[in-house]
C-alpha cells in the first residue's frame, strides 16, 4: 500500500468515527422543594424536565399546598402542567390539571379541573360533610358511627351511615355488628334508593353464631346465617 492509499484509509476511518460519536444525547433533569412550618401548612414543588434524541421536551410541574387555619380548617390544592414540545412548534402541547379540597366547618368541597391547551375537558365540583365518633374503653368495648353526606354535581343526594358495635362480657364472649345504610336521591320524585346491611358475630361458650342481611326499600333481598365452633370460622366483619 502506498502512502496515498494510506492518508485516504486513514481519512475514512476518522469520517467513520465522528460520525459514529455524533449522536444526540437524552437528557432528564429532576428537581424537588418543599417547606414545612409548624401552624400545618406545607407547600411542595416538584419539576422534571426530559428531552429525548428526537429533540423532543417534555416537561412536568407539580404544586400542593396545605394551609391550616387556627380553627383547624383546611385548604389543599394540587396543580400540574405538563408540557409536550416537540422540535416542530406547532405540536406544542400544555395539559393543566388543578385538584382543590376544602374543609370548614365539618363540610368538604372538592373541585377537579382539567384543561388542554387553554380548552376545559374535565371539570366536576362535589359537596360532601363526614362525621366520626368514636367510644371505647379498657375491657374491648367499642362503638364508632360515621355519617357522610353529599352532593353529586347532578344534584343527586347520597348519604352514608355506618355504624360498628362490639360488646365484651366478663367471661370473654363477644358480640359485634355492623350496620350501614346507604340513601341514594337523584333528583326527581320516586327516584330514592335505600340500601341497609347488617353483619353480626356473637360468640358464646367457644361457638360463633354470624348473620348477615341486605334490605333495599324494605324488601330483604338476602339473608344468611351460620353456627360454627370459634377456631373453625372467619370472621364475618372483615
Amino acid at each position: 500500500m502506498n502512502m496515498h492509499a494510506i492518508i485516504l484509509a486513514s481519512t475514512a476511518i476518522l469520517a467513520l468515527s465522528a460520525s459514529a460519536f455524533a449522536v444526540d444525547k437524552e437528557t432528564y433533569q429532576s428537581n424537588t422543594q418543599i417547606e414545612k412550618y409548624s401552624d400545618g401548612d406545607y407547600t411542595e414543588k416538584d419539576t422534571v424536565v426530559k428531552t429525548e434524541v428526537d429533540g423532543t421536551t417534555n416537561s412536568s410541574e407539580n404544586n400542593l399546598r396545605i394551609a391550616v387555619d387556627a380553627n383547624g380548617n383546611i385548604d389543599k390544592s394540587r396543580t400540574t402542567e405538563t408540557v409536550h414540545a416537540p422540535k416542530d412548534p406547532g405540536s406544542k402541547h400544555i395539559t393543566l390539571t388543578v385538584d382543590t379540597e376544602t374543609t370548614k366547618d365539618g363540610q368538604v368541597t372538592t373541585t377537579h379541573q382539567r384543561t388542554i391547551d387553554g380548552k376545559n375537558v374535565e371539570g366536576t365540583t362535589d359537596h360532601y360533610t363526614t362525621s366520626s365518633k368514636i367510644q371505647q374503653d379498657s375491657k374491648g368495648n367499642y362503638a364508632e358511627k360515621d355519617i357522610t353526606t353529599k352532593i353529586d354535581p347532578d344534584g343527586t343526594l347520597v348519604s352514608f351511615e355506618r355504624n360498628a358495635d362490639v360488646t365484651v362480657a366478663a367471661n370473654g364472649d363477644v358480640n359485634k355488628t355492623i350496620t350501614t345504610k346507604k340513601v341514594t336521591d337523584p333528583p326527581g320524585l320516586g327516584k330514592k334508593t335505600t340500601v341497609n346491611t347488617s353483619n353480626t358475630e356473637k360468640t358464646e361458650n367457644g361457638m360463633v353464631e354470624s348473620s348477615q342481611a341486605v334490605i333495599v326499600n324494605g324488601k330483604t333481598v338476602e339473608r344468611k346465617s351460620a353456627i360454627a365452633p370459634q377456631q373453625q370460622t372467619t370472621n364475618a366483619l372483615q
